[in-house]
């Protein structure tokens, strides 16, 4: 699935799909992911699928982790030097609009959290808005007042990382098709 499927046959939200830029960049978008894993995880420790359940509750002990260890990063950058607090704002600025990508439900999704079994990603904004915002207040970062920016990412509409990404990742298998190793 991985090696030879094609760009718009992937499932993901656009933010993780991008180059990692520098490191301020890299760790503020894996603190407002990590935030969002955390919220996604904590609910579905409480699926009615036993199997999702467990997943969930063993993957929420590594999500906290990451939680306050990507937030020690932003607050650290934020509050540092101008040039880490000066790279911590823009960081936040370019990926503040992808974010809402995250709180997007489609109709699988609104089934599978009603019936009990997934998360109500629309239910977790509020929370992820709190952690997100006492942190960028403790880093002294400016929170953006953008709209949302392009979305479908989860509907097979992707950046132009995401070819670069799958091109490099795929040269192998594609260049051996059927090789073994």
């Amino acid at each position: 699935l991985a090696y030879f499927r094609e760009a718009v046959n992937f499932r993901n939200i656009q933010m993780v799909e991008l180059s990692k830029g520098d490191y301020a960049f890299t760790m503020v978008r894996q603190f407002f992911f990590d935030v969002f894993s955390f919220h996604v995880l904590e609910q579905l420790q409480q699926s009615s699928n036993s199997g999702i359940a467990g997943i969930a509750a063993k993957g929420f002990k590594e999500v906290r982790y990451h939680v306050r260890h990507s937030s020690e990063w932003v607050v650290r950058m934020g509050d540092g030097t101008a040039e880490s607090h000066e790279r911590a704002q823009s960081a936040v600025n370019q990926l503040w609009r992808l974010t809402s990508e995250m709180f997007e439900a489609d109709d699988i999704e609104r089934e599978m959290s009603s019936s009990g079994i997934g998360a109500d990603v629309t239910a977790i904004r509020p929370k992820w808005e709190s952690i997100v915002n006492d942190v960028l207040s403790r880093a002294t970062l400016a929170t953006p007042n953008d709209p949302p920016a392009m979305t479908g990412g989860r509907r097979g509409r992707h950046t132009e990382s995401l070819g670069h990404m799958l091109s490099e990742m795929q040269i192998v298998a594609r260049s051996h098709p059927g090789a073994a190793w």
